[in-house]
């Protein structure tokens, strides 16, 4: 008996072949995404699927990680990820003879509820927005992101849209007041008039000066506490280098960036001082 709500029946491990994707699904995963987080995370969230007749069931949510599962296809894949420092294994197959299965909860209803849940299931998480701060902390607070679906550039991303948005409202600066002009001088009497003010002696900042030739302006923007931050650490590195202008020491720092962030993918992990030296082109003669 079907009926017009979906009625939960049992929760139960159900090979693939008596999978059946939902008829029409419009929505077009990244199944690769969802693979490498099965294989890091395990099949941490239940199928939804439809009873039709007995061991037949169609899909309602959860088509693309079906798919993620038969594309690691029965047996032991052999791949192991990194996690908490230590080597894990598969969290499919767990490195072990295995046969396709998913986990699902089965429930029973009518064509049209059917067709409803598989669209609110794909539409719903497209209608949610994102608190940008509390995401950036999350990407940011793990060691790795393996099995997230974010990568390092994602959150270098997310980090420059979130000071760009910071910059943008901060309140534009009070305009400078004119002074009072000078008193006139007595004529044969010493000069002890009071200049009049100018932009660089009120602290506000002068204008650029045009980069030499061969050379181009790129601009870095910050917030005003990173900014002095930011100032403190370039006067800091170039007592170290003295003979170094500070986009040098930039260029230097963010090459020695790269080479920390690709040690990720090396097989230990490990980076020394001596490496990032070397990728930062540091003479150690």
């Amino acid at each position: 008996m079907t009926t017009t709500q979906a009625t939960y029946v049992r929760t139960a491990p159900i090979p693939l072949a008596q999978l059946t994707p939902f008829p029409g699904n419009a929505k077009r995963g990244d199944v690769g995404t969802i693979l490498t987080s099965l294989a890091r995370n395990g099949q941490y969230r239940s199928l939804v699927v439809r009873e039709t007749d007995p061991d037949t069931y169609v899909i309602l949510a959860g088509n693309h990680t079906t798919q993620a599962i038969a594309a690691h296809g029965p047996g032991d894949c052999g791949m192991t990820v990194q996690a908490d420092g230590e080597e894990r294994p598969c969290g499919l197959c767990l490195n072990q003879p295995w046969e396709p299965a998913a986990r699902c909860e089965v429930v029973t209803c009518d064509e049209e509820t059917a067709r409803r849940i598989n669209l609110v299931d794909n539409r719903s998480s497209e209608l949610g927005t994102w608190d940008e701060q509390a995401l950036a902390d999350l990407i940011g607070g793990l060691d790795d992101l393996g099995g997230t679906g974010y990568t390092d550039e994602d959150l270098g991303d997310l980090l420059a849209a979130i000071e760009e948005a910071a910059a943008e409202e901060e309140p534009p600066e009070e305009e400078q007041q004119p002074t009072a002009p000078a008193p006139a001088a007595t004529p044969g009497a010493p000069d002890t008039a009071t200049p009049a003010t100018t932009p660089a002696a009120a602290g506000a900042l002068a204008p650029p000066l045009p980069p030499p030739p061969g050379h181009v302006l790129m601009t870095l923007t910050y917030l005003p506490p990173d900014r002095d931050e930011a100032a403190r650490l370039v006067a800091a590195a170039r007592e170290l280098f003295p003979a170094e202008g500070a986009p040098e020491i930039v260029l230097r720092a963010l090459r020695a960036l790269t080479a920390l962030m690709d040690s990720r993918h090396a097989h230990d992990g490990v980076v020394t001082v001596a490496a990032l030296l070397k990728a930062a082109g540091v003479d150690q003669t």
